[in-house]
This record gives structure tokens, C-alpha cells and sequence, in this order.
């Protein structure tokens, strides 16, 4: 089930995890750890064997919430090929994508790395058993940030 963004914008200031479609695209190591977070706070997580399921899912049922990592199925030249589409995104489905990304070359947290990855939030993996209240931070400042524009769009067109 595809939740709207339309939703996000009349819920309470809250985390609505219950309520997002999730989608878990990360490498077998971190699949427990981020599903059992997911589960415990009220979530319900899809998780993805392989790239063709994601894409598919980005471009037919959009997730309101994707978790990405490196070492999902890179391909022999190391490029992230989930990272990369979403990276090439137009901006309409991509502002209504929340992206988590994981890795081991960043810091948790960090707003630039965020920015360079083209996604709304970072995450170390020794980071993730803080992974729900890291999402639920970036989260509220997402929606506020888009919060406006979003209601705006809303009342012109009507979804």
C-alpha cells in the first residue's frame, strides 16, 4: 500500500511509521538490526532481495520511506546503482522520497554527506540501533521544510 505524502502533511507532528510504506534495501549484515528498529516502533518494513524489486517499486508504488545502504548489490564498480537513480530522480518523486542511506564512510548525522549522497539523512552502521530516533529528527525537519510547498501544491491541485 502506497501512503501519499498528502497524508504527511495532515498528521500529527509525529512520526507516523505505522503508516509509511518502508522499504529495507541494505546489505544482509544490517538487515536484522534496521527490521527489528522498524518492527519495535510500530513499522512495517518490505524488505528487498534484489535491485529490480526496488526500482520497481520506486517507479510504480513510490515507498514514502527507503533505507539504502552500500555493499546492497553494487555492482564491480562500486557504484550504488539504488543510490544512483535516486541521485538522477526528477525533483517531484524525489522530494516525496524520505532516503536513509548507510555507511561507513560517513558521519551519522551529517548534513553535507547527506547532501553530496542526495538523500535525507546518514547513518554510520554502529549507529543503528538509534536508527528510529535519528529518522525521527531528520524526519520533522524534512517536513517542515517541505511542509509549505506541500500544503501549497495541495490546495492548487487538489492531490
Amino acid at each position: 500500500m502506497k501512503t501519499g505524502i498528502n497524508q504527511l502533511w495532515t498528521n500529527s507532528d509525529e512520526f507516523p511509521l505505522a503508516e509509511l510504506t518502508v522499504e529495507v534495501a541494505v546489505q544482509t549484515l544490517w538487515v536484522e538490526p534496521v527490521v527489528k528498529a522498524l518492527q519495535a516502533a510500530g513499522g512495517s518494513p518490505l524488505i528487498a532481495g534484489q535491485i529490480d524489486e526496488v526500482l520497481s517499486i520506486l517507479r510504480f508504488g513510490q515507498p514514502t520511506l527507503l533505507i539504502l545502504s552500500e555493499g546492497f548489490m553494487d555492482n564491480d564498480s562500486g557504484q550504488n546503482q539504488l543510490l544512483e537513480y535516486i541521485q538522477r530522480m526528477p525533483a517531484v518523486p524525489r522530494r516525496e522520497l524520505f532516503v536513509v542511506w548507510i555507511g561507513k564512510n560517513i558521519k551519522s548525522g551529517d548534513r553535507l554527506s547527506a547532501f553530496s549522497h542526495s538523500v535525507n539523512l546518514v547513518l554510520e552502521p554502529e549507529k543503528l540501533t538509534d536508527i528510529i530516533d535519528r529518522i525521527k529528527k531528520s524526519w520533522i525537519l524534512w517536513k517542515e521544510m517541505y511542509q509549505v510547498f506541500v500544503q501549497t501544491r495541495l490546495q492548487i491541485n487538489g492531490f
